[in-house]
């Protein structure tokens, strides 16, 4: 191949690539400024600010804000089920292997702390208000879904390799994401850090052994 013919090759990959860096500042830059301010009272101008980039560029990839947001909650939903997936480095035990994954999720939560303060307030994981729930496009709505799925394909392996009593996988599927859910809230309350580990270690923990004491004190 020739100069000539690489370069003519190559310029809709640089394209592609620009055009993915200019989506993703600007989803970043919306994560921010949502948190903030509010979906109302955000603007596009304000996103293209905290961005540094001009308003027109916001409007080359999205028609309007509501857009942004649906692809902000798309986009953050998916890298969030990627990280609740088993990895096939994960150890095999199924402890193990639940803690690695949840581990990860906690890691997802920190790094987005906005974007859980979006979620929450557009009531894509729990109740929102009706102003902000009624935001959320069917692509969204079916990724909560995927996340579901997600956790109940992890019931179902702690049910399969016997870890697990052999109870209806929905409702331990369900009280495994209101465990995720309640640690998430709780960390995303603390301004300290967290040691995700160990926040991880104790989840499980709970979720598989339960808080009452194997011993439990004698009466007197």
């Amino acid at each position: 191949m020739s100069d000539s013919s690489a370069r003519r090759t190559s310029l809709p990959r640089r394209r592609d690539e620009a055009k993915a860096l200019f989506r993703n500042a600007i989803l970043d830059a919306a994560e921010h400024v949502f948190a903030k301010q509010g979906f109302h009272g955000a603007r596009i101008q304000d996103i293209a600010d905290h961005a540094r980039i001009a308003v027109g560029t916001v409007y080359n990839h999205f028609e309007q804000k509501e857009d942004v947001l649906h692809a902000l909650l798309e986009d953050r939903m998916e890298q969030m089920i990627g990280a609740l997936r088993p990895q096939p480095t994960d150890p095999e035990p199924f402890d193990q292997k639940l803690t690695c994954c949840i581990t990860r999720a906690l890691r997802f939560v920190e790094c987005h702390r906005d974007f859980h303060q979006i979620a929450l307030d557009c009531g894509l994981f729990a109740k929102g208000t009706a102003a902000t729930s009624s935001l959320l496009g069917d692509k969204a709505m079916a990724l909560f879904e995927r996340l579901k799925a997600t956790t109940l394909a992890l019931v179902n392996d702690g049910l399969s390799c016997g870890a697990l009593r052999p109870l209806d996988p929905v409702p331990l599927a369900r009280m495994l994401g209101g465990l995720i859910r309640a640690f998430s809230i709780g960390m995303l309350m603390e301004q300290s850090q967290p040691n995700l580990e160990a926040e991880a270690s104790l989840l499980v923990d709970l979720y598989l052994n339960g808080a009452g004491r194997a011993d439990p004190p004698r009466p007197a």
